[in-house]
């Protein structure tokens, strides 16, 4: 695992980086019109938790503990909703099949030319912005990303396979 992803394991501990970003308000605004009400969304990366206030502004509860993903017991949940850490893009995809919920999760939108997403790109659909996010660092909301991203989505029924936000 790099040293610089959101979860560096050392032994049984797990080591929170301060190098993450997390998703504002008006970047998930964008995923409303795909999501059911009442429903329960998983984030299972955590940052900072602001993540959890995000959501209930727009009306949703988040379950985003300070665990390290890749070794816990998972919560009930509907649909697991995440900025991943982008240095763990294929273990990321990997564990939100293996745990078989509609997903969406949020990554550079040039993982689609890696050899890891081939295998499961019948199965997925995309959602691409219109333009760059803009990020939250320490709360607050940092300059426009450097980079375009995406959000791959898994049984999530969307209208269709790729699907552009005005």
């Amino acid at each position: 695992m790099s040293k610089q992803s959101r979860l560096n394991l050392k032994g049984n501990n797990v080591e929170f980086k301060d190098d993450d970003y997390e998703t504002p308000n008006s970047v998930l605004n964008n995923l409303l019109p795909y999501l059911q009400p009442d429903k329960i969304i998983y984030d299972p990366f955590y940052c900072r938790g602001a993540i959890i206030k995000e959501w209930q502004e727009l009306g949703y509860n988040c379950i985003n503990e300070k665990k390290d993903a890749f070794n816990r017991e998972h919560p009930e949940f509907d649909y697991l909703i995440s900025n991943i850490p982008f240095s763990l893009k294929k273990q990321c995809v990997e564990l939100a099949f293996k745990l078989n919920k509609p997903f969406m999760l949020l990554m550079p939108i040039d993982a689609l030319g890696s050899k890891w997403i081939k295998k499961y790109f019948d199965k997925l659909q995309f959602i691409i912005p219109n333009g760059r996010y803009n990020f939250l660092k320490d709360s607050k909301l940092a300059k426009g990303c450097w980079f375009d991203t995406m959000w791959v989505c898994y049984d999530m029924n969307l209208p269709d396979k790729i699907i552009k936000v005005d």
